[in-house]
């Protein structure tokens, strides 16, 4: 239901390659970067599969490649360029969170929030921040999560993802009045969309209010739509372990 972390782990090859590529290693990873752009990602990894064959050594190469077959959503190999990455430079925050990424995708929670909670505050963006947030609400670590959701929101304070992250975390630590006063933000920014009227009739159901979640004003949303989220929202809040719960609003779902 909930559609958390839409943006917030969307992937991008957020490094840059140390002393530059030359010839044909640099002639595919350009010819990589473009196919990526243009939503081609697995032809893009293959491409960044070549330029690591020419550069094996070349930790940042594997980055790339890495971030490319999550975006292709083949998280295991992912997995496998990370680690090569990493082994070639054990302090590359980059790759260490790729592989907290993929581990999370793979539901290797715990191996995801130990990465993770490492490389976060070392590469300090929305994303990193997000996923560590989302891993921690798998584990059930309620107020690790508010935390690192509170990070992301003060590097992004106008993001509705990064706000709507933050109220689901306080929902699920039962802080209902900070949760409905956080989507409220979302829900007058002019960047909201469906999902984020969605999060709102959920973070109203599992407050128990259910008069403003079947009064409350939803743009482009049906009667029938608005009882049919009402319904599944009240299901999740019968959820009572607070990882299984996390799941059901979405949380698993590492984009």
């Amino acid at each position: 239901m909930a559609t958390l972390l839409l943006s917030c782990l969307a992937l991008s090859a957020c490094s840059t390659i140390g002393s530059g590529p030359s010839g044909e290693e640099a002639r595919l990873l350009s010819l990589a970067d473009n196919i990526g752009q243009r939503g081609d990602h697995a032809t893009a990894a293959a491409m960044y599969e070549r330029a690591a064959e020419l550069s094996a050594d070349d930790p940042q190469i594997h980055v790339r490649l890495g971030n490319a077959r999550l975006a292709a959503g083949n998280a295991e190999a992912a997995k496998a360029s990370f680690r090569t990455a990493l082994r070639l430079d054990i302090e590359n925050a980059d790759a260490l969170l790729g592989l907290g990424t993929a581990q999370l995708r793979l539901g290797e929670t715990e191996s995801a929030v130990r990465n993770l909670q490492k490389a976060a505050p070392e590469v300090n963006t929305l994303a990193a921040w997000s996923r560590l947030g989302a891993a921690q609400a798998l584990m059930g670590q309620g107020e690790s999560a508010q935390h690192a959701f509170s990070q992301a929101v003060a590097l992004s304070p106008h993001s509705p993802d990064a706000l709507t992250n933050l109220a689901l975390a306080h929902s699920l630590a039962g802080d209902s009045n900070e949760a409905i006063e956080l989507m409220r933000r979302v829900s007058d920014s002019p960047l909201a969309e469906e999902r984020h009227f969605r999060n709102m009739i959920l973070v109203l159901v599992l407050a128990q209010d259910l008069e403003q979640a079947n009064s409350i004003a939803l743009p482009e949303m049906s009667a029938s739509q608005r009882h049919a989220l009402i319904e599944q929202a009240s299901r999740i809040g019968e959820i009572a372990d607070p990882a299984s719960r996390a799941r059901a609003m979405g949380l698993a779902m590492a984009r």
